[in-house]
């Protein structure tokens, strides 16, 4: 009887340790999928500067002020047919961005200044690397059978281009399409405030300044600089350890803007905290954090060098930069639609 009893204990034991081991696992598959809300860093260097100037109108009665990109509602319809992919409803609403200073405030004149300062000591290198990530964009619309798809794929990891020779989309399919249709997201919304704003050009406001694109949209806020943010901001998720780099890559991007004469530093700064706001709202949405678990996968399995001679070490030809000092209508002027 003594070793019945101690049998019947044992298989009693078994379903609760099924159990135990069924909520360990699920408690495991739900950390992997756990939502996370990061705050934005401190503002730093000259961005951080600016905030002292005040970015209120000078009155209420400056003519300056009235100046607004001319607003093209068959351009806005075309570039806002093309609806979220994951945050479905979303609404500008949703985010709180600062409005851009007034044309005619003392922020926008500080602007401009440094603006003019950058124009003055830029370099031939600064142009040149500046106009070749004037190119560095993804087209939304672009088809797979397009003799500019592997391309712009591609330029979906400019941001951690560094961290290693597997970091492409043929390595990493999974990743170039969930970064694909976060671009498609964050365009609907970047143009969602560039159409609000119609924040005129620095150059239209300052007549000495040299820019090198040409642009025929608003400028508030920085699409470059925005997507290059919201980048660094899912990548950094993947691997913290290179979250420097990331940042640096997006930086850079919203500098390269700047250098060129096309963006104001706020522009630039109204990109990255849209950017954060925008990917803390990615992390809160279950169709985003099922492809990120899968890319999750995939960066386990492949984000590794293997190590082996390639078949072939001759190299891809980039495309030439701009020459020195000439405005450019770069392919982002003719392809952001």
């Amino acid at each position: 009887m003594v070793r019945h009893r101690g049998d019947k204990s044992l298989y009693m034991k078994k379903p609760l340790l099924f159990v135990i081991a069924l909520f360990t696992s699920a408690s495991f598959c739900y950390s992997q999928t756990s939502k996370i809300a990061r705050d934005l860093t401190p503002a730093k260097g000259y961005y951080k500067s600016l905030r002292v100037f005040s970015p209120q109108p000078k009155s209420d009665h400056e003519e300056i002020d009235k100046q607004k990109f001319p607003y093209d509602a068959t351009a806005a319809e075309k570039r806002l047919s093309l609806k979220p992919y994951y945050l479905e409803n979303i609404k500008l609403s949703d985010f709180n961005i600062p409005d851009p200073p007034a044309n005619s405030s003392e922020q926008t004149r500080a602007e401009l200044n440094y603006l003019l300062s950058l124009q003055q000591q830029r370099t031939k290198l600064d142009i040149e690397s500046s106009m070749y990530l004037a190119g560095v964009f993804y087209n939304i619309r672009v088809k797979p059978e397009d003799s500019s798809y592997n391309n712009y794929r591609q330029n979906l990891f400019h941001v951690g281009r560094t961290l290693g020779t597997w970091f492409n989309p043929k390595d990493l399919p999974l990743t170039a399409n969930l970064i694909a249709n976060v671009w498609r997201d964050a365009s609907y919304l970047i143009w969602g405030f560039k159409y609000k704003y119609l924040r005129v050009r620095p150059y239209v406001l300052e007549k000495d300044l040299q820019n090198l694109e040409e642009t025929n949209w608003a400028a508030y806020p920085s699409g470059h600089a925005a997507n290059s943010y919201i980048n660094a901001y899912i990548y950094q998720e993947l691997a913290p350890e290179f979250a420097e780099v990331f940042l640096k890559d997006a930086y850079d991007m919203a500098h390269s803007r700047e250098i060129i004469g096309v963006h104001y530093p706020s522009d630039s700064e109204a990109s990255r905290i849209l950017a954060r706001q925008f990917v803390n709202k990615l992390f809160q949405n279950e169709k985003f954090l099922k492809d990120f678990e899968l890319v999750k996968k995939e960066w386990t399995e492949r984000a590794k060098e293997s190590f082996t001679k390639p078949t072939s070490a001759i190299s891809v030809n980039s495309p030439k930069a701009a020459s020195c000092g000439v405005k450019q209508p770069t392919a982002c002027a003719k392809t952001c639609q």
